[in-house]
């Protein structure tokens, strides 16, 4: 916990600067292009390289995630906000395979039933407003015997940084201004919702201007 704390001391000035001079989208976009080169777009490959088919990707931001599918796959890309829709429209005209960019929300996706293959969030569940309606909608989405990836930044399973996170999350969420809660444990909800999830690999990305938090690889198949 102490190195994680030393990190997010020394980049939250540069951060906080940066956040006062460029919009949310600019901002996203430069502390995940980071998180990638740190080692996050290996494991959004990891996440996706055995998909095939439709795939659904909820909260799809700007449009990082998409360079990892294969050119099997045809996506349709939910994401809630106009300005990261904007930009990851931009990102889909840049590749070759079929990517379509929607609008709508976690909670309430605008797709048929078992419409997907399967279906795609990369941290996403810790900024929708309700964690079982979005797992609910993932159920609902993806046909039977579908694959459900995430990667989600959880609360540290170790007591005292844990009780930590949930006593500062207040402050993180204000400062982040987006939604973003850093004590969430998505494993739960995936089980409420009939989602079987099949490994969960721990991982910790350490990038500039974003919190080392605890990370988790997700393979859940729609049952």
């Amino acid at each position: 916990m102490f190195w994680e704390l030393a990190h997010f001391a020394l980049h939250a000035p540069a951060t906080i600067a940066l956040k006062l001079t460029v919009p949310q989208d600019t901002l996203y976009t430069t502390l995940i292009t980071r998180a990638d080169a740190a080692g996050l777009a290996a494991q959004r490959d990891a996440l996706v390289a055995d998909l095939r088919g439709h795939v659904v990707e909820i909260g799809c931001g700007t449009g990082a995630m998409f360079r990892s599918y294969t050119h099997d796959t045809r996506i349709t890309a939910v994401e809630p906000d106009p300005e990261f829709a904007a930009r990851a429209r931009d990102a889909a005209a840049s590749r070759t395979r079929e990517i379509t960019v929607v609008d709508g929300h976690a909670e309430a996706l605008p797709l048929a039933d078992a419409a997907a293959d399967a279906a795609v969030l990369a941290l996403v569940l810790c900024s929708v407003t309700d964690v079982d309606a979005a797992c609910r909608e993932l159920a609902r989405v993806v046909r039977p015997g579908g694959a459900v990836r995430l990667i989600e930044h959880v609360r540290s399973p170790r007591l005292v940084a844990g009780a930590l996170m949930s006593v500062a999350n207040p402050l993180w969420l204000r400062a982040n201004g987006q939604g973003c809660r850093m004590n969430r444990n998505p494993l739960p909800a995936l089980a409420r919702a009939g989602l079987r999830v099949d490994s969960v690999t721990p991982f910790q990305i350490w990038s500039a201007g974003l919190p080392a938090f605890p990370m988790r690889r997700i393979h859940a198949t729609r049952v």
